[in-house]
């Protein structure tokens, strides 16, 4: 496939002694949706941090838009600038309201107006269903709203490619129906995504590709339809059989 955003080769990471990524390899293409599944602890939080080097991987390649993320020339928070990262826990300033946590970094990083700022966040909190939250403090949001803050913050920056870390993880359950809908319209909008999720249902409606990964390997690449309907490796058939009839 042409057009590849991001192409992670033989990116291995390890803590201490414990290999969390053996050798991984992964091409990301513009435009695509991209969920990383599989249980805990078998690395897909890792990759994902390793993306826009939230991890240092020990060896292997990140290329984005052609350059090597790991050549130490390189200037990374440039690049993280086009990454959007929405994170298990929110990681919202919980001393500024909803409004002031989108206009921030543009404001700083992009040397945008107070005014220009504002009218673009509050179109950013329609598309989350929040508008009508703009000047109220996130301590008093509930969890689901917060990571719709979040997600709208992320949006700010308009980045390239969007990388979501269990972005339900921390929700109770009725929340987490009106933050999969936002990512859903964000898919929509044509925006590169990987996602990292234990939703399978969600994983099954919204991905082009799923990657299925144990142990520190990526096991099984394969299109939305192929990966559900007849995966090709043992392993990834073991796991789906958790959780639906294949």
């Amino acid at each position: 496939m042409s057009d590849i955003l991001l192409k992670v080769e033989d990116l291995v990471k390890s803590f201490g002694e414990n290999i969390v990524l053996n050798r991984v390899s992964l091409d990301i293409i513009k435009g695509e949706v991209v969920s990383i599944i599989g249980a805990s602890g078998s690395g897909k939080t890792t990759l994902l941090r390793c993306l826009n080097l939230l991890e240092q991987p020990n060896s292997g390649s990140i290329l984005y838009h052609d350059q090597n993320l790991m050549d130490p020339t390189i200037d990374i928070n440039k690049h993280r600038m086009n990454m959007g990262m929405v994170f298990q826990s929110f990681n919202l300033f919980n001393h500024l309201n909803v409004l002031d946590n989108l206009i921030l970094a543009p404001k700083k990083l992009l040397q945008k107006s107070h005014e220009e700022t504002t009218i673009e966040a509050l179109e950013k909190l329609t598309l989350v269903g929040l508008e009508s939250f703009a000047y109220q403090s996130v301590q008093t949001l509930s969890g689901g709203q917060k990571q719709r803050v979040a997600i709208a913050r992320a949006l700010m920056m308009h980045p390239d490619i969007m990388l979501f870390d269990e972005p339900t993880s921390a929700l109770d359950p009725e929340m987490v129906g009106d933050v999969l809908k936002v990512i859903k319209d964000v898919a929509k909008t044509g925006m590169t995504m990987v996602i990292v999720t234990h939703e399978m249902a969600f994983a099954k409606e919204i991905s082009d590709r799923v990657v299925y990964m144990d142990q520190g390997e990526i096991i099984e690449i394969q299109p939305n339809n192929q990966f559900f309907i007849s995966p090709e490796k043992e392993r990834t058939k073991a796991f789906l059989s958790r959780f639906m009839n294949i």
